[in-house]
């Protein structure tokens, strides 16, 4: 095979090739040709660079401004030489920046990507359920390629399979990267190392950050030195909160100035065994004496290690699909019955699928013990089981209160339950019958507490308040030892058209749902999703599409409120807020130069207080010339928030500009103007203020240095008036707050075809004017019921912030 090559290309060299090579051409050469004008050979240069290189010729009619003319053209004066072998993708050092995507993906999905792009999924062996995961890969559109390889078989490259019935260009484009038609690329001994080193991403908040939490913490201390809080009456004891909060005030001053960093190793070798290992230390985190394996019941921390997963994953080619003993992550269904992540992602339609390795950040939702996936014939079975200790806020008489998961963990909360998770989900692959696609499942979970868990609110608030106890999301959470619950699964696919449904239910009654329906084309795409999630589920597993967390506009987003300011904490529990609603969404594109790029509205139902919200969103694109687009998005929220007696209501306007150039081959240019403004339920307390504002204008630049090196860089000024504003950069979102400035630059670059760096540094300042406080008249003292000399000026706080990430990726 090899001397064949050799010898064609010795002949093409002697005979004289018709024109230059277009996989391995410069931007310069493909401007000169004839055929081809300024943009079109932009576009084809960025095509080759994206994908590796041209399969075929015939593939530049899937680009835009090319059409047969231009192919003929181009057959008559040019070659096409097949791309070099084992070239890594160039989106591996891209894949992160997802992140910073609205309503984007979650760091467990961009793991999974990474992977992927390294070692991919070979597309003989698989089905729609296996696509499904891939980024912008929707069931109808992996159902549209398993049908493709039931009747026609493994194609001989991945590019044949642009031609399939019902498969959007869109999430070909998408899946060309992640899948082979390879096989030898399984046999492969193959893995990945990463360092990073963590100084901060500089998007610390200014009051709800670090340096809030100490504030909070040394508050609650003066007010009970001064005695301005009384637990005469309380069941907790004084002088053991004050022990605890002193341990908390300690633990959080040495996080201070603590940088994170992390160590992951991956490897394969074969397709038959695949093994990884993390240590990780976070930034800014407080070290506390919980065991360092999750599944170890010794607590133990070394060397600085927070963090420590593993996992062995074994693969027998049979009926035993993967089976996984250490660390693990599930994702099922609409992931109402299992999907254990740290994180929650508000408006999320697409989702990973299926068992796979854990080696992220994920910690008190990590699933730690073995788990399988069996496929027999039409039939897949997942099956899990776990042991971990979570962390938990304790009762004075030793009995968990609550789950709590913290970014901010002390010896007080952190491993004082032990859990227990066993569970099974199976489906039926009905393909075979009706359109593939359609299948049936079902399945069970159970969570067992090593002790019984016992809210109770006196433990959480300030003795004389009743905040705690008026909250209905925390009077729900759950009680005892043991949680049960049961699921039911249900999919579809009718050429364009596809229906999903889950349905689950709890032992103790509550229950939850979700059923969606979807359409789409290369042009235009429908989404339709109504879910249901009663205040008595329960499941800390859930991680349904939502638009808000169970404690969002609750008491616990008030630290000051709560006996030790940690337990505001609760705030940042992954689950869904009960409620029900009914989401629309589209996308159309009107013409090759307007495009509706992203609609929808979301009409939801808060159950606990039964408060009717809206949220709508709209952006359009205009692009005039192929280098230039002009976006603008509007959105408006009006939503209801429980207060006693009378719950008061916020309606939100925004409106954002942004403008993407590439002047070049090589850069990519964005500038973002932004304006928001709130108009809230006036208080006579507060001067009767109703509306708070802000915006923002940003710049974002991206250069090539070449094709192994870019810069991208950012810099942004802004000012708000009581509202903060959010802006996704670089691989995340920062909200900003007061007014200030920042700046920040990332290199990347792949110093060779394995070894692969990416650095980041900003540097973010922030005044933040805290105004209203000082009032002369001595009727006018609602904030302060003091008098004299002890009531506060107004002040401001001035901050700087530094960030630094260096990240170290070796592949092979």
């Amino acid at each position: 095979m090899l001397s064949n090559l050799c010898g064609i290309i010795c002949l093409g060299v002697c005979a004289g090739l018709p024109g230059p090579d277009l996989n391995t051409a410069t931007l310069a050469e493909l401007e000169a040709l004839d055929g081809l004008d300024r943009e079109q050979a932009a576009v084809l240069h960025r095509y080759i660079f994206e994908t590796g290189g041209l399969g075929s010729i015939y593939e530049v009619l899937d680009l835009p401004g090319f059409d047969p003319a231009v192919l003929a053209w181009l057959k008559e004066n040019t070659v096409v030489m097949p791309p070099p072998p084992g070239r890594m993708s160039p989106r591996v050092l891209d894949v992160m920046e997802t992140l910073s995507r609205e309503d984007g993906p979650g760091f467990s999905e961009v793991e999974y990507w990474e992977n992927l792009l390294v070692r991919p999924m070979h597309i003989g062996g698989a089905t729609h359920w296996d696509l499904r995961s891939l980024d912008g890969v929707t069931l109808m559109d992996a159902a549209a390629v398993d049908t493709r390889l039931r009747t026609s078989g493994a194609p001989s490259t991945v590019r044949s399979l642009r031609d399939t019935d019902n498969l959007t260009y869109y999430a070909w484009r998408n899946m060309s990267d992640f899948i082979t038609a390879d096989s030898t690329v399984a046999r492969r001994f193959s893995g990945a190392y990463r360092f990073v080193l963590d100084g901060g991403s500089g998007r610390d908040g200014v009051e709800d950050g670090l340096g809030g939490m100490i504030s909070e913490t040394e508050s609650a201390l003066a007010a009970m030195a001064d005695g301005s809080r009384s637990y005469a009456d309380s069941p907790v004891d004084s002088a053991a909160l004050v022990r605890q909060l002193l341990g908390n005030l300690e633990a959080l001053r040495e996080a201070e100035n603590k940088t994170g960093f992390s160590h992951k190793l991956s490897f394969s070798v074969g397709d038959r065994f695949h093994g990884g290992a993390r240590l990780a230390g976070r930034y800014r985190a407080t070290e506390v004496q919980a065991p360092l394996f999750p599944f170890l019941d010794e607590p133990g921390c070394f060397g600085g290690f927070e963090t420590a997963k593993v996992f062995g994953e074994f693969r027998t080619g049979g009926p035993l699909r993967r089976a996984i003993l250490g660390n693990y992550r599930v994702s099922l269904g609409q992931g109402l019955l299992i999907d254990n992540t740290d994180e929650l992602r508000y408006r999320n339609t697409q989702r990973t699928w299926g068992l796979m390795p854990d080696l992220t950040a994920t910690r008190q939702h990590a699933l730690s013990g073995g788990a399988a996936e069996i496929r027999a014939g039409n039939v897949l079975l997942y099956g899990f089981g776990s042991r971990n200790r979570r962390d938990a806020v304790m009762n004075p008489d030793g009995t968990p209160n609550v789950l709590l998961q913290s970014s901010y963990r002390t010896d007080q909360i952190a491993g004082k339950v032990r859990e227990t998770v066993l569970g099974a989900y199976g489906f039926y692959d009905l393909g075979d019958v009706l359109p593939v696609g359609t299948g049936l499942g079902a399945g069970y979970m159970m969570i067992a507490y090593g002790d019984s868990l016992n809210p109770d609110p006196a433990v959480l608030e300030i003795p004389g308040q009743s905040h705690v106890r008026n909250c209905s999301e925390y009077a729900m959470m759950p009680s005892g030892d043991a949680l049960r619950f049961t699921g039911l699964y249900g999919q579809t696919v009718l050429d364009r058209f596809s229906l999903q449904g889950e349905l689950v239910l709890q032992e103790n009654g509550g229950g939850a749902g979700i059923a969606r329906a979807d359409w789409r084309n290369d042009w235009y795409y429908l989404t339709l999703l109504y879910r249901r999630y009663e205040p008595d589920f329960n499941n800390p597993y859930n991680r349904g599409f939502t638009e808000q967390l169970r404690f969002d506009d609750t008491v616990f987003e008030s630290p000051y409120r709560f006996n030790d300011p940690l337990y505001s904490r609760l705030s940042e529990l992954p689950v869904p807020k009960p409620e029900e609603g009914v989401y629309l969404e589209t996308r159309y594109q009107v013409s090759r130069q307007i495009t509706f790029t992203k609609v929808y509205l979301d009409l939801w139902r808060t159950l606990p207080w039964n408060l009717e919200n809206v949220r709508f969103q709209g952006e359009v694109e205009y692009r005039p010339v192929w280098p230039v687009r002009f976006r603008f998005k509007y959105k408006y929220q009006d939503k209801y928030k429980h207060k006693t007696p009378v719950s008061t209501n916020s309606e939100t306007t925004e409106y954002t500009f942004r403008t993407f150039v590439l002047p070049s081959d090589t850069d990519y240019m964005s500038v973002s103007l932004r304006y928001g403004r709130v108009e809230l339920t006036p208080n006579p307390l507060y001067g009767d203020d109703r509306l708070m504002d802000g915006g923002f204008v940003s710049l974002q630049w991206e250069h090539d240095f070449s094709e192994s090196m870019s810069v991208l860089g950012g810099a942004t000024l802004w000012t708000t008036n009581g509202m903060s504003q959010w802006e996704f950069e670089d691989t995340g979102i920062d909200f900003l707050d007061g007014r200030g400035h920042k700046f920040y630059v990332t290199v990347k670059q792949s110093l060779s075809d394995h070894l692969q760096l990416r650095m980041r540094m900003l540097r973010k300042e922030t005044v933040f004017p805290h105004n209203g406080f000082y009032r002369p008249d001595p009727e006018d003292t609602y904030h302060y019921r003091g008098g004299g000399e002890s009531v506060p000026r107004d002040f401001v706080d001035h901050l700087v912030d530094y960030g630094l990430r260096f990240q170290l990726d070796l592949r092979w």
